[in-house]
C-alpha cells in the first residue's frame, strides 16, 4: 500500500541525532500492534516519545500511547490529550520531543496528512513512521520511517545513521 502523498516530501540529512534509550522499542511496538477497532481490525496506532533536546541530540527517555481515534488508515489525537502529555511530561522534566505512528503497509514516507495532523510540531521535531500497523523496523536502516521538522516543514531522512539506538544495558568488555 502506498500512502496518499499528493505533494512533494523533501528529503534531506537531519539536522542532529535522535538518540533513544532502547526501553523504549518494546513498549512503543506494542502499543502499535494493539491499535485496533471494536470489530478487532488492525488499526494504525500512535505513540508519543518524552525525552530533553540538548543542543542538537533529541533524547528519547520515555513513551507514552494516548486515547486517540484511529482507523485502518488513519489515526488522529485530540489537542487536549496531547496538551495532557505534555503537562505530564513536564511533571517529570521531559517533553514531547517525538511521535511514532504506524502505517497499514510497507509505505514508511509521511502522507499529506501525517505532515498536517501532527499537533504541535517544532523546529528538529522527529516523526516516525512504522510499516505494517507496527510490526516493521524501529531502525531506520531496516525501513522505519524517519522524518524532522525543518524550515516550516517535514523532511524525509536520508541520513540513515542519524537515529542511533543506545541498548539499555551496556557491556564494558573489549571487543576481541
Amino acid at each position: 500500500m502506498t500512502v496518499y502523498r499528493r505533494t512533494p516530501l523533501p528529503t534531506g540529512p537531519a539536522r542532529g541525532r535522535l538518540l533513544v534509550t532502547g526501553s523504549v522499542l518494546a513498549p512503543t511496538r506494542a502499543a502499535l500492534q494493539a491499535s485496533s477497532g471494536s470489530d478487532g481490525c488492525r488499526h494504525e496506532g500512535v505513540v508519543l516519545w518524552l525525552g530533553r533536546v540538548l543542543d542538537t541530540a533529541t533524547l528519547v527517555l520515555a513513551a507514552v500511547t494516548p486515547p486517540a481515534v484511529t482507523s485502518p488508515g488513519s489515526v488522529h489525537l485530540d489537542e487536549r490529550i496531547v496538551g495532557a502529555v505534555a503537562r505530564t511530561a513536564r511533571a517529570h522534566g521531559l517533553g514531547v520531543v517525538a511521535q511514532v505512528h504506524s502505517h497499514p503497509g510497507e509505505d514508511t514516507r509521511h502522507s499529506d496528512g501525517d505532515d498536517q495532523l501532527v499537533l504541535m510540531p517544532f523546529e528538529g521535531m522527529f516523526s516516525l513512521v512504522v510499516a505494517s500497523y507496527g510490526t516493521g523496523a524501529l531502525d531506520p536502516e531496516q525501513g522505519l520511517g524517519l522524518h524532522q521538522h525543518q524550515d516550516g516543514c517535514w523532511v524525509r531522512i536520508t541520513d540513515l545513521t542519524a537515529m542511533i539506538i543506545i541498548p539499555a544495558h551496556l557491556s564494558t568488555q573489549e571487543p576481541r
